[in-house]
């Protein structure tokens, strides 16, 4: 099966299980495809510091359908992942990595919703350890900014754009993580078509009533006067002209 590295549309989205972009060695993460088709022609690829385009199950992983679980994660797993059809359609891109120290901040990988909780930790895991460890007073950074010190965890109970941002923490003697990426997707709102707008209807009072009779009856006295006083002149006219005609009897 061959993959090219530019993808020509993205339709399809990645998932890692657990939800974060850190890791120590040793430890394992699933990735999940989420295609739009079901098609089974979707595989997920990787690159990495020391080879590129390597699909799962092909010297990393192991494929199960849509998913790829990786187990016993070593430093050389620290790379790009992805989910890549035959056709050249790709879904998002997650930056995994996976530190040899015993310092990492456990922050989401994938985009939060902008308004829900967010919760980093800061864990201290030694090499040959069981379990990692947050009980311990970490201070935190984002853009290179001390932000606070928090015992294990820093929460965001109402995350928002401006919490976007490139994140760290250190342990008071271990030493730091490395920078994790938090990003916030604001969830696009719909428009309202705004309501037409209907005209109110003309409301007709008996004061306006009144008021147009009156104002007919005057325009026709103004009328008839007219009409009255035009007769007058008219007859005038006419016996002015009959007299000049005839003259002194």
């Amino acid at each position: 099966m061959e993959f090219t590295s530019a993808c020509l549309v993205i339709s399809a989205t990645l998932s890692i299980l657990p939800d974060r972009s850190q890791f120590f060695r040793y430890e394992s993460f699933s990735l999940g495809c989420s295609v739009p088709d079901n098609s089974n022609t979707w595989t997920v690829l990787r690159n990495t510091s020391s080879k590129d385009l390597v699909p799962c199950g092909v010297d990393w992983g192991q494929p199960n359908g849509f998913l790829c679980n990786n187990s016993n994660i070593y430093a050389s797993d620290t790379g790009r992942y992805w989910c890549q059809s035959k056709e050249g359609e790709c879904s998002n891109v997650l930056n995994i990595t996976v530190h040899t120290d015993v310092v990492i901040l456990e922050s989401p990988a994938l985009p939060v919703m902008e308004g829900s909780t967010v919760t980093l930790h800061c864990s201290h895991k030694e090499r040959y350890a069981e379990h990692s460890s947050s009980s311990f007073r970490a201070a935190f950074f984002k853009d290179g900014y001390f932000i606070g010190h928090h015992t294990g965890e820093m929460i965001f109970p109402n995350v928002s754009k401006s919490n976007e941002g490139s994140y760290k923490c250190r342990h008071p003697t271990k030493g730091e993580s490395p920078l994790s990426w938090l990003t916030v997707r604001v969830e696009a709102k719909p428009t309202t078509p705004s309501a037409p707008t209907t005209s109110k209807p003309t409301l007709i009072t008996p004061i306006k009533v009144v008021s147009s009779i009156l104002l007919f009856i005057l325009y026709t006295v103004i009328l008839i006067l007219c009409v009255y006083i035009m007769r007058k002149l008219t007859q005038a006219q006419a016996q002015a002209k009959y007299r000049v005609s005839n003259g002194p009897g």
